[in-house]
């Protein structure tokens, strides 16, 4: 038995859950990782998973013995990748998770760039409002944002995300509503609302005290940025959202700054940001420590202090 190949296929499973999952990310049959992991069970002599038509579950000693092996699994991957890439022009595979409307705005051709210096690594890009769990999601960088993350990765700050109440001149025009918007305006006006992973996007005031929650009348409702942006652009509606995303429109006139009394945020008194992730262990590699420093030396707003 190849105990190694078998201890990163339980590995995987133990993660998704998922037989066919993990064999379409090895490129295997399910049943060659179905195979593996029994041989494994059957050296050490205990039930590592509960099987049954519809779901794969680890068993207690499975999550036990998932905690002992994951971590020594993950280093041994990456030594082998470190070790091969020494004496190499950087090549391979390179994931990367990231945010959509940040991606495709400001990821996209950046890596286009990078892949025409380098142009045997190959890239997967994943573009999404889910949030990778760098060292047991198949990532090897995230870009994300929102508040800084807890310190079990490295996180640099590529750029403020400030977001801004926008709208365009002739919805201003035709509101009907006295400017600067007062609180009881905002929520009686057609609004367009970004919906993430947990559900919709809440706005919130601040009064000059406190923060309230707005109860808002979207007009649409969507987990697309574009989708929202052509909404505004057609006047459909005010867009609560990252003044990054909205920059050329805002130096183009077509979209204004709302004015409002208040503050008017998704993040009520909060810093938040746009993170670079990483895993310190990771950027010894070669072609990842390139793209990083890549990424960041380009991405990041040099205004930041």
């Amino acid at each position: 038995m190849d105990k190694i190949r078998a201890l990163r296929y339980f590995k995987r499973v133990a993660e998704l859950c998922s037989f066919t999952a993990v064999a379409e990310e090895f490129d295997v049959p399910a049943s060659s990782i179905s195979r593996r992991v029994r041989d494994l069970e059957q050296s050490l002599g205990i039930d590592l998973l509960q099987r049954s038509t519809r779901q794969v579950k680890v068993t207690e000693l499975g999550k036990l013995y998932y905690s002992m092996v994951s971590e020594a699994i993950r280093q041994l991957e990456q030594a082998d990748e470190l070790v091969s890439q020494t004496f190499e022009a950087p090549s391979g595979l390179i994931r990367v998770s990231c945010l959509p409307s940040y991606g495709e705005q400001h990821l996209t051709p950046l890596l286009e760039q990078f892949a025409q210096r380098y142009p045997n690594i190959l890239f997967d890009l994943y573009y999404s409002d889910d949030l990778a769990q760098l060292g047991k999601d198949p990532v090897d960088i995230a870009i994300r944002g929102g508040y800084a993350p807890d310190a079990h990765v490295i996180a640099k700050r590529l750029d403020d995300n400030k977001f801004t109440l926008v709208a365009t001149p002739y919805f201003l025009n035709n509101l009907e509503q006295q400017l600067p918007l007062a609180k009881s305006a905002i929520e009686s006006s057609p609004t367009l609302q970004y919906r993430g992973p947990r559900g919709t996007i809440d706005w919130y005031y601040f009064n000059g005290e406190n923060w309230e929650l707005l109860k808002l009348s979207p007009h649409l409702i969507s987990n697309n940025g574009k989708a929202l942006s052509t909404a505004a652009l057609n006047h459909r509606g005010m867009f609560c959202v990252p003044s990054w995303s909205v920059c050329e429109f805002l130096d183009s006139g077509e979209l204004v700054e709302v004015p409002t009394e208040g503050t008017v945020s998704v993040s009520p008194g909060g810093d938040i940001g746009i993170f670079l992730l990483y895993e310190r262990s990771k950027y010894q590699i070669p072609k990842i420590k390139l793209c990083v420093d890549f990424i960041y030396e380009n991405l990041r707003n040099p205004d930041l202090s």
